[in-house]
């Protein structure tokens, strides 16, 4: 997955290495020559320090052993891979950084890489900087985009709509409601919610009828407001229809939907409420509109501008708790079901029509 990384509240990275002094011992004077030693100043010297054998990265750590009580963790679990221990130079927060990458990689990062501009971090606070950490044994699995994947869906909808009236509503229902499950998805619901607050605004404002705000309902296809079908008679339907392209989208739907059914989404409890009691909601990790520019785009853009102004809650939170290992197994369970829903995701863009553009390239690491 793009971006993996393993932040955590209690190591900082330090860029600035600790070189020890190197010393040089004055010889005695010898017996000799008593009076040289009094009468001549020592020698002056001065001798730089070697790097060899010196670690080109030094880091504080206060405390590694819940880093290393969660490795430990891992191995036991067949979830972290020893041979990664090497790689990581020995280093339990390394260690865990490389284990997060890989278990994301096994687990449908390169189709999720493809669409989706995602971060996973471990961390024992929910937000950066902040004073107080979250309860002692316990560490987060955070997942939080670094932007917005975006996903035109009104061509597909209309390829839909040839087959079946009720069929639009249904994959988009289906399609949007899977992804919520896990992460954020700003659609045309949530424009017409921006909207109404707009309204809301305006009205205690004199001339409040200059004010002009986007037409969603302009925007939105009719198709969408058909009844959706139950699974059962989408799957029905899709034995049925002959249209392979048709068939690859509604099998891609009908297999999002089961994947991202394969967890439960952890509870958010009190303990993680006080410590985002102050931030804004999610950041949206995908975008939905009906076209390039249209209302639904216009809103998102407007909401964009004030998101970051108080820190935004994470869009997913899967607490470890390390006096239970359990816990921790079915925590990373967990997230290998969320990537393999946004890999599925990622699949089923490809095959809708209009998304040609929507990938995502990446540079090649060294």
């Amino acid at each position: 997955m793009s971006g993996t990384a393993a932040s955590f509240g209690s190591v900082r990275q330090s860029s600035r290495a600790l070189l020890p002094l190197a010393r040089r011992e004055t010889p005695l004077a010898t017996g000799r020559d008593p009076a040289a030693g009094l009468l001549m100043a020592p020698a002056c010297e001065v001798v730089l320090p070697t790097l060899e054998k010196i670690s080109i990265e030094q880091r504080f750590s206060a405390d590694d052993r819940e880093l290393v009580t969660l490795a430990e963790i891992l191995v036991k679990s067949d979830i972290a891979a020893v041979e990664d221990w090497e790689r990581s130079g020995r280093d339990a927060a390394k260690y865990l950084s490389l284990t997060l990458e890989r278990w994301a990689r096994e687990h449908g990062g390169t189709a999720v890489d493809r669409r989706f501009d995602l971060d996973v971090t471990l961390s024992d606070r929910l937000v950066d900087y902040a004073d107080e950490r979250g309860p002692e044994g316990t560490l987060y699995v955070i997942v939080d985009p670094d932007s917005a994947a975006f996903v035109v869906v009104k061509p597909v909808l209309e390829l839909l709509e040839t087959i079946h009236s009720q069929l639009p509503a249904t994959f988009f229902n289906h399609f949007v409601g899977s992804l919520n499950r896990w992460v954020r998805v700003y659609d045309y619901h949530d424009a017409e919610e921006r909207v109404e607050m707009l309204r809301e605004w305006y009205e205690g404002e004199e001339n409040a009828e200059q004010y002009e705000v986007p037409d969603i309902e302009a925007c939105t296809p009719k198709c969408l407001k058909e009844q959706p079908m139950s699974l059962g008679a989408l799957k029905d339907l899709g034995r049925n229809v002959a249209d392979q392209e048709v068939n690859l989208l509604i099998t891609g739907v009908l297999e999002l939907c089961r994947v991202s059914k394969q967890a439960k989404r952890p509870e958010f409890n009190d303990e993680m409420g006080e410590q985002l009691m102050d931030s804004n909601p999610p950041l949206p990790c995908l975008l939905a509109a009906f076209s390039s520019g249209d209302a639904v785009v216009g809103c998102f853009d407007d909401e964009a501008q004030t998101a970051m102004e108080v820190t935004p809650q994470p869009n997913l939170i899967i607490p470890l708790k390390l006096c239970d290992a359990a816990s921790v197994r079915q925590g990373f369970r967990t997230l290998g079901v969320v990537c393999e829903t946004l890999a599925a995701a990622s699949r089923l863009i490809d095959r809708m029509p209009g998304n040609a553009d929507g990938v995502i390239t990446r540079e090649e690491q060294p």
